[in-house]
């Protein structure tokens, strides 16, 4: 009588497109005797391993550049329709579970859930097909083990660049002028003449009305429905009424002066919309951080012999990266929020492009598998910028390029004139021609986007630039891709220490 044979160790294919979580996963799924033999950083790529590899089992993440999982999900099913395909997400479960079960997947796992619990549910998948709920239905997340598996919680202090600017002193010293700058509502005086040209403009009505509104512009040029209803009332003591403006749906109410017209401009509708959608996406956008430093925090714990030192030096990386990547989000969000209060300070000074790009590279993306960033500088001279602005714009760039696009990607300084370019550039999709006029508007993304994202990147881009003295602006690549541009004046003098207003704040030049 002959000894049975061992059993095969199921094969697997990871589908995700942040390179730490796929080597995160790799070794627990290793631990778990499970062998790793093949992975993708998009579902396009996904599928070309798996047609390859025909694994037992696909780990497929649904956000992701070129393709996403609910795209290649029914080629995967296709390709290997034995196999069981495990969805991975940062979307809540009765949210997108249903569209992947529907869409052919056998299972789904919210990311975030500990390592111990997605091995103990892909056994379960693997072993005896879909998991139910109890009543036969498909259940999307495993139900926690009677001893709780642990949470991962922490306090983490992300500190953008400004976060602790002093404030502008106290409250005695803060002019009334200062005071109509911060209010959080718009205000606009206006001369009280046919063409109502603008006197004056708070940082929250320049928000709504855009860059066009400033001092002695006719109304009519900034924004026409607000003066044709300015017009209409002009001659009432006071009035209120909706308008739509570039920034949104607004309030409006008009009073009189000696000599101008007051116009208050109340957002509070349209903030509590921008404010719900970007709980919504930066909800999803901090979870794949968080489940990267969650699990390694978990795989700390495991022996020794599980963790060779080489292992946790790269694991550590990770975490560094990880935790970038939700500095980088944080100071979105804080920078968004400074712009709105009208709070934004700058410290304009001599600056070094080719110092901010370099460091940056180096720190973000060092140890990144098949990641290679090319840096090449082609002007040397310094420019006038805030440092720390400078390396959260060129950083968003970048990081839109590697969310977006595709390799090769360069970050290329150069001089144009009295000029220093910063070009970010990449061999992707592009942006759609219908799209580039929103492209750095706030909370935007072109419809059919597959990658997710704050949706302020590119929008704190271009409200750093401006008040930097700078611009940015969006190019088709020559051969394909896209060509971000950042033009800043090149520092020809030693700076000196005057204030000039900036976009909703000071800015020290």
């Amino acid at each position: 009588m002959s000894a049975a044979a061992p059993a095969r160790p199921l094969r697997v294919v990871v589908i995700d497109d942040t390179a730490d979580l796929r080597d995160l996963l790799r070794l627990a799924l290793g631990r778990g005797g499970y062998d790793v033999v093949g992975e993708a950083g998009d579902g396009r790529a996904g599928i070309a391993v798996v047609r390859e590899q025909r694994p037992d089992l696909v780990l497929l993440d649904l956000s992701m550049p070129v393709m996403d999982g609910l795209e290649a999900l029914p080629s995967i099913r296709r390709s290997v329709p034995s196999a069981k395909v495990v969805v991975l997400s940062g979307f809540g479960a009765t949210q997108m579970s249903e569209r992947a079960l529907a869409a052919g997947a056998d299972g789904y796992v919210q990311k975030g859930a500990s390592l111990d619990s997605l091995l103990a549910y892909v056994a379960e998948v693997t072993a005896s097909g879909r998991g139910t709920d109890g009543h036969g239905a498909p259940e999307p997340e495993r139900p926690e083990a009677p001893d709780t598996p642990r949470t991962c919680t922490a306090s983490m202090a992300s500190r953008a660049p400004g976060a602790d600017a002093p404030p502008p002193g106290p409250a005695s010293q803060i002019s009334w002028w200062q005071a109509l700058s911060m209010a959080p509502m718009g205000i606009l005086e206006l001369a009280d003449e046919p063409l109502f040209r603008i006197v004056f403009t708070n940082a929250t009505a320049q928000r709504l009305l855009g860059a066009s509104a400033g001092p002695g512009t006719p109304l009519g040029f900034t924004s026409g429905p607000l003066a044709t209803l300015v017009a209409y009332h002009r001659l009432d003591a006071d009035a209120s009424f909706d308008v739509e403006l570039d920034g949104g749906t607004v309030r409006a109410t008009m009073r009189r002066t000696g000599w101008s017209v007051l116009v208050f401009l109340d957002s509070a509708t349209e903030d509590v919309g921008l404010l719900r959608r970007a709980i919504a996406t930066t909800a999803h956008e901090i979870r794949g951080p968080v489940a990267v430093i969650c699990g390694i925090a978990e795989a700390s714990e495991w022996g020794e012999d599980d963790l060779e030192p080489d292992l946790r030096t790269r694991l550590m990386g990770s975490v560094a990266r990880q935790a970038r990547m939700l500095d980088s989000i944080t100071a979105d969000l804080l920078t968004a929020a400074q712009v709105q209060r009208g709070t934004l300070r700058l410290d304009l000074r001599p600056v070094r492009p080719q110092q901010v790009v370099e460091s940056l590279v180096h720190d973000r993306h060092r140890g990144v598998p098949d990641l290679v960033v090319e840096v090449r500088v082609d002007d040397d001279r310094e420019v006038r910028a805030d440092a720390l602005r400078l390396e959260q714009m060129v950083g968003n760039l970048l990081g839109n390029a590697l969310k977006y696009g595709r390799a090769p990607f360069l970050v290329h300084v150069r001089g144009e004139g009295d000029r220093v370019c910063i070009d970010v550039v990449d061999h992707g999709p592009g942006v759609p021609e219908d799209f580039r006029a929103d492209l750095f508007r706030e909370f935007t993304r072109a419809s059919g986007a597959v990658a997710t994202g704050t949706g302020l990147g590119l929008h704190v881009v271009r409200t750093l630039a401006e008040a930097q003295h700078a611009s940015v602006a969006y190019a088709p690549g020559r051969y394909g891709g896209s060509v971000f541009t950042i033009s800043l004046a090149a520092a020809q003098e030693p700076l000196t220490a005057s204030p000039v207003e900036g976009v909703g704040g000071a800015v020290e030049q």
